[in-house]
């Protein structure tokens, strides 16, 4: 019995799993203090704001989050090879690629930055200037971040990810208090990204005491898998970000700044889970490439999402006044704890969906791109049109998640039968 205990703890999911769960919870952990620290202290409009400045960092970095699995799917297979020339080859051919891409970004935000302030109601354009400029440091930092959970790496990827939040943390208590306000507190989203990137260098140091290889990738494999996996994590990503950039633009300040509460209490569920996500992918990447039996491991994995998002969904059902005040301390964010239950489902099935998403990429099924991408864009059109309140903006996100989710389900005898 013991023995067999050891056994299940050495297993890469639930080892490489209870590093990144634990790590990320505490990092979460940081995140969480962070943007409750935030709505407490700033007003709820001025908390709308940030919420809607995160989410506009955020959509631009939905494509570079989206070549993530794309640079694990080839890194991965030269880490297995133990080919170190041409893992320097490929740092550096897609280190270029973001870069250009990143840069072009920026001018182009720069150049629109007045109407992208009357978007969003923001006349402090410095607050956009920083976002930016994290745009831009995302696009870089990936590269990093993609060959440390390559290499499996979890600890020193979960490393990574604790100073990133620590230091936002305590800068954005520093700033606010200075009285910096929403300025003060993206300024510390900023810095926290720049000590987290330089930081990302130390465990890859291994590849700049190498010789570079120009690893022979063909266009039309880097295409054929690439794309469908960038369109893929779009669509997902879009799914927890386009809501509240459109319930911004619609609803007044007060009523955007409860949206973004409610978003943030029901998202604690998909940011307990999507650590099994992201230790699953690099896993059964190798175990692909190797031909190894992989089906046990991705059955795991979704048993270690559902329990814990159905459990604290409950919660939401049975609780919801009291883990509103418990995470937002504001009498005014209760108008919102009736939709808790609701938005906490959405985000079990959401949490579901993500990790077949990744499941799908890592055995290069890549067009599950085409459904995921099509509800991403029925929830904006949707949404554009329906918008009289926050019932119905939930209600349809959730069914458009539910159909994927079934649809994905159904799926996964075809996909794996071989």
């Amino acid at each position: 019995m013991k023995e067999a205990a050891k056994k299940v703890m050495k297993h890469p999911l639930i080892y490489g799993s209870s590093i990144v769960v634990f790590g990320g919870l505490l990092a979460n952990f940081f995140n969480f203090l962070y943007n409750l620290f935030m709505s407490r202290t700033l007003s709820v409009t001025e908390y709308g704001t940030l919420a809607s400045i995160i989410s506009l960092i955020t959509f631009p970095t939905l494509f570079v989050t989206a070549v993530n699995p794309v640079i694990i799917r080839f890194a991965g297979d030269f880490f297995v090879k133990e080919e170190l020339m041409l893992l320097k080859g490929l740092y550096f051919k897609f280190f270029r690629f973001l870069l250009t891409i990143g840069i072009v970004i920026f001018i182009f935000l720069v150049a629109f930055i007045s109407q992208i302030a009357h978007f969003f109601h923001v006349t402090n354009y410095l607050i956009l200037l920083f976002a930016d400029i994290i745009i831009l440091l995302s696009f870089i930092s990936v590269v990093n971040l993609s060959f440390l959970q390559a290499k499996l790496a979890f600890g020193l990827q979960v490393g990574v990810s604790l100073v990133t939040t620590i230091v936002k943390l305590i800068l954005g208590l520093l700033f606010v208090f200075l009285g910096y306000s929403v300025t003060g507190a993206v300024g510390a989203i900023l810095i926290s990204g720049l000590s987290g990137y330089f930081i990302s260098f130390l465990p890859l140091r291994f590849l700049f005491f190498n010789k570079s290889k120009m690893p022979d990738i063909q266009t039309k494999e880097l295409f054929h898998y690439g794309i469908p996996s960038v369109l893929t994590l779009l669509g997902l990503i879009s799914f927890i970000s386009t809501d509240i950039i459109l319930v911004k633009h619609f609803f007044d300040p007060i009523q955007a700044g409860q949206y973004a509460g409610l978003s943030l209490v029901g998202r604690v569920i998909f940011f307990m889970t999507a650590p099994i996500g992201n230790v699953m992918f690099p896993i059964i990447v190798q175990k692909h490439t190797k031909g190894l039996h992989f089906s046990n491991t991705f059955k795991m994995s979704l048993v270690l999402v559902v329990v814990p998002s159905l459990l604290l969904t409950l919660m939401y059902f049975l609780f919801p006044d009291f883990m509103v005040i418990f995470f937002l301390k504001r009498q005014q964010y209760l108008a919102v704890a009736p939709l808790l239950a609701l938005f906490g489902l959405y985000m079990t099935f959401y949490s579901m969906l993500y990790l077949l998403a990744n499941f799908y990429l890592s055995i290069k099924k890549t067009k599950i791109y085409i459904p995921i991408l099509i509800g991403a864009l029925l929830q904006i059109v949707l949404i554009t049109i329906y918008h009289q309140n926050f019932m119905q903006i939930i209600m349809m996100s959730f069914v458009l998640i539910l159909l994927l989710v079934i649809g994905f389900l159904v799926y996964y005898p075809y996909a794996t039968k071989k």
